[in-house]
């Protein structure tokens, strides 16, 4: 199975985008499913609608096999068990991204430092997991409840 990364709504188009025009397979809520080299009307299709619960794409996006990135740090947290229950029943692979507020070259750096290491997570981390990509490039591995 290719890999493919699942951005939230939350992360907003930028980093995505960028990430599609450098030939990584991407998708992002609300937005589009980038399927490199097609396209046409489907190319824009909204994956879920904008009010879509987080347990009900957090389950699609794991059926898939995607792997997700947010900056939601909340879904392994007390009174998110619907979130919590999906990641571990669809084994989702999930990443916290650094930067809600910071400027989006910032993001993208995060990113990129520490795309190295969230690639050696995916293939050597069973699912379901989340980890924390801190500023600096470096992960850490969330406990799951």
């Amino acid at each position: 199975m290719a890999l493919k990364l699942y951005f939230d709504k939350n992360i907003g188009t930028k980093l995505p985008g960028v990430l599609e025009q450098l030939d990584l397979d991407v998708a992002w809520h609300m937005m589009k499913q980038a399927k490199l080299g097609i396209t046409g009307p489907a190319h824009n299709d909204p994956l879920f609608t904008q009010e879509a619960a987080d347990d009900e794409w957090l389950a699609d996006v794991g059926k898939r096999g995607w792997i997700v990135f947010s900056h939601d740090r909340k879904f392994h947290k007390f009174g998110f068990e619907s979130e919590l229950s999906a990641i571990k029943q669809y084994d989702v692979g999930c990443f916290y991204l650094w930067g809600a507020n910071a400027k989006k070259y910032e993001k993208a750096q995060c990113f990129f430092r520490a795309y190295d290491r969230i690639i050696e997570a995916i293939e050597n981390t069973p699912r379901p997991f989340i980890f924390d990509v801190q500023k600096n490039g470096r992960l850490k591995k969330v406990k799951i409840p």
